[in-house]
């Protein structure tokens, strides 16, 4: 398992849809309906600069980056490796 952040950012006009996915997967994760050996730590907006970051652990970025293209999100975003210091 790695340790992965998803960059979202979207355009004012997505943000209603942007925040209805977030809170799908939020909600997915939840009631535990994560496709298996993906779990969402946690999920940062910043509503001001219209931008969220989601923390997973993925088997590997090609499965997450492959999950988020199937997902579609109204965003535009990027997937980072992240080592844990503590």
């Amino acid at each position: 398992m790695v340790n992965l952040l998803v960059e979202h950012r979207w355009k004012d006009k997505n943000k209603d849809e942007a925040f209805k996915v977030v809170g799908s997967i939020i909600d997915m994760q939840k009631n535990s309906k994560m496709p298996e050996g993906f779990k969402l730590l946690s999920v940062q907006v910043i509503g001001s600069e219209n931008m969220a970051i989601c923390n997973y652990e993925a088997p590997s970025r090609d499965a997450l980056e492959a999950l988020v293209k199937k997902v579609n999100p109204p965003t535009k975003y990027q997937v980072f490796e992240a080592q844990k210091i503590f």
